[in-house]
């Protein structure tokens, strides 16, 4: 019922266009009221710092990463986290007692967002949002090393010139990141350059973290895992369809345990902005696992001993574990003419991309550690990468020198 509901209200917004917009312009001059009667009655609170993932959806991804730095560097910090829901939030994600959770559409949660001294986000938001005088915005952006337009470059979208127009700092882990900040944002303003903090997982490389992960997903450490990671499609959400396997992962794990000699498993994980992940396979295979649910993808990336992916900025930072990496990009003529323009196309880089399925078998086949590891090196190359595996620590020490009053951008910038 909720999906018929979304696509009645997208249908009305593009036949009454105009009336969609006189109605959100009413709502965004309330809104920022709002944010700015709250700073006039108490000032900016310089103890607080406001998170939010993924449009105020999600608990995880570089805003995570920072906040579990920042309550390690500075312990009585307020860390407030806002969520659009505060109860499925709770009820889906792993959120300490140290995180205040507030909604974004109540007075606690204008209040919060109105009064914090730092505001850190990895999703653009509305381009109506003001903000104070004194307040600081990190943004740390969900992507960095990518090949698609961001859909900011579009006239219809609602997004943004936050980012543009109030960014103080963005944290990237490339010169293509800091060039795909220009692009996507036209942010001209200062980076840290220490890397994206959900990756520090991926350079620490603990097999102590390998563990654990495992652990949880209940895979042991003899068995192979296949992360299959497709990017959505723009036409595809829009229609309410789910989103397509344009793979047999079945045959895909007899060609892996063929050549590697050891058991496998596919952990299969829709992107966010999908409805869901609809498997190719006719019969079941208890090989296929759905992970779409899980929290955190740095922590199947950590994990997994190969990639699979199209269009997706994962395989850039997959490409830091050094394992194999294979684009299988059977649609991208489609998908460039309805999805998403092509900044970079994946056959003009160093990764391995396969648009059959016989192709994608024979690249399997001929995979050697060296190869994969050579592989890697060579996309990290192309990208211009430079992640330290310390940028939650330089995020944080940003934000306690401006919670404490102190000037200027630690570490260096770029």
């Amino acid at each position: 019922m909720f999906r018929k509901q979304k696509q009645a209200f997208r249908a009305y917004c593009e036949t009454h266009a105009g009336a969609y917009r006189i109605f959100n312009g009413w709502l965004h001059r309330y809104t920022n009221r709002a944010l700015r009667d709250a700073r006039r009655a108490r000032g900016i609170d310089c103890n607080a710092v406001v998170f939010s993932s993924y449009n105020m959806a999600s608990f995880n991804d570089n805003p995570y990463y920072i906040s579990l730095a920042l309550h390690k560097m500075r312990p009585q910090t307020d860390i407030v986290w806002i969520f659009k829901d505060v109860a499925a939030a709770r009820k889906r994600f792993d959120i300490p007692n140290w995180v205040r959770c507030v909604g974004w559409n109540t007075l606690e949660g204008v209040e919060a967002f109105g009064r914090a001294r730092v505001l850190v986000d990895n999703w653009q938001k509305y381009d109506f949002l003001r903000l104070g005088r004194r307040q600081v915005y990190l943004y740390s952006a969900h992507h960095d090393r990518t090949f698609k337009d961001g859909g900011l470059a579009r006239d219809d979208r609602l997004y943004n010139r936050m980012v543009e127009t109030h960014a103080t700092v963005a944290t990237v882990g490339s010169r293509f990141g800091r060039e795909a900040m220009r692009r996507y944002y036209h942010y001209r303003g200062p980076c840290l350059k220490d890397g994206l903090p959900r990756n520090d997982l991926l350079v620490r490389d603990d097999p102590a973290d390998e563990a654990r992960i495992r652990a949880k997903l209940g895979i042991d450490a003899s068995t192979g895992i296949l992360l299959y990671a497709p990017t959505f499609r723009d036409a595809a959400t829009r229609g309410g369809q789910r989103q397509r396997v344009g793979l047999d992962l079945s045959r895909v794990l007899d060609a892996l345990e063929q050549t590697d000699g050891r058991p496998w498993v596919c952990l299969h994980r829709a992107h966010y902005q999908s409805l869901g992940l609809g498997l190719a396979n006719k019969a079941p295979d208890p090989r296929l696992r759905d992970a779409t649910a899980w929290p955190e993808m740095a922590e199947l990336l950590r994990v997994a001993d190969a990639l699979i992916s199209d269009y997706s900025c994962c395989a850039g930072d997959y490409a830091l574990r050094g394992k194999p990496i294979y684009l299988y990009v059977d649609d991208i003529d489609e998908y460039a003419a309805h999805s998403r323009d092509l900044w970079v196309n994946p056959l003009d880089t160093p990764y391995w991309c396969a648009r059959t399925p016989d192709e994608l078998d024979a690249l399997i086949r001929r995979t050697t550690p060296r190869s994969a590891a050579e592989n890697c090196r060579a996309v990290l190359d192309y990208y211009g990468t430079h992640e330290t595996g310390h940028a939650a620590e330089s995020a944080a020490r940003y934000i306690c020198n401006a919670l404490d009053g102190k000037p200027g951008l630690p570490g260096e910038t770029v």
